[in-house]
């Protein structure tokens, strides 16, 4: 009896080292696949005013959210099953990337040496335009590396290597372009487009990135408020209720506070647009 155990103990741990190995080996190969995207080109402004106004979108579209709020990087993730990830300090990146290279992280969530990038809004930040694009790059060139820049990678635990080979936590890379040249007119839809649906889908809940939260409908949400309340919700991340709206409240107060009440309102109009024509 205590041998047949002793085999059976032996099998299952054999199951288990094979498991790991496929497990291991399979989420190397989609971590280290190389993804075709091109190299796109903007012009980077040099002057004091350009640079202040990327560092204002960099707020509006998140960048400062997940990279720190003067871009020392930060660790989002640190579990040793799932993983850690950590979006590098922005003067790490200055050092290492060129202009072209650092537009394709943001647009195409792909990184120099051509692997995904993860937990990068790739797929709205694909329509940021070229000249904020280009502010957006003067401003990150203008960080200076500080004692407090974030010096770990991102990587992967045993869980989070399952969860990438099976593709239920999905790389940033793609090959959607989609930038227009300039900043459009209508600021309401492109705030929706390149910042909001990076959290938000347009219809439909679904939970966030960290699976904390259920991230409501964008438009049914947007159309629920009215123009002063909406106003306060993005200035502030306070909704119709003092109830803690968690990533919300984050956003708000990183990004959206920096935004004026004449852009909240066309992202207001823009939505509730959006969810009549639902």
């Amino acid at each position: 009896m205590v041998r047949i155990a002793k085999r059976v103990g032996i099998g299952l741990a054999g199951l288990i080292v094979l498991a790991l190995a496929v497990v291991y080996g399979g989420s190397q190969w989609v971590l280290s696949r190389s993804h075709a995207a091109p190299l796109d080109t903007v012009a980077v402004p040099k002057d004091a005013a350009s640079i202040a106004e990327g560092g204002r979108m960099a707020r509006v579209m998140g960048c400062r959210d997940c990279h720190g709020a003067s871009g020392e990087g930060l660790v989002l993730l640190d579990d040793p099953m799932l993983g850690r990830i950590a979006p590098p300090a922005f003067a790490d990146i200055a050092s290492r990337y060129s202009d072209a290279e650092i537009v394709r992280a943001v647009r195409q969530g792909v990184r120099r040496d051509g692997t995904t990038l993860w937990v990068m809004p790739s797929a709205s930040h694909a329509y940021i335009a070229d000249d904020d694009m280009g502010r957006i790059i003067a401003w990150i060139r203008s960080v200076k590396p500080g004692p407090k820049d974030e010096t770990r990678n991102t990587s992967f635990g045993p869980v989070g290597r399952a969860l990438v080979l099976t593709g239920m936590f999905k790389g940033s890379a793609h090959d959607l372009s989609a930038a227009p040249k300039q900043r459009p007119a209508d600021m309401g839809q492109y705030v929706v487009q390149t910042s909001c649906l990076g959290c938000h889908a347009m219809d439909r809940e679904r939970p966030s990135d960290d699976g904390k939260q259920i991230v409501p409908p964008l438009a049914a949400m947007a159309a629920s408020y009215d123009t002063a309340a909406f106003r306060k919700l993005l200035h502030t991340g306070v909704g119709m209720t003092n109830r803690d709206l968690g990533m919300m409240r984050t956003a708000a107060l990183g990004g959206y506070a920096v935004l004026t009440d004449p852009e909240i309102d066309a992202i207001h109009a823009y939505l509730k647009k959006q969810a009549e024509q639902q």
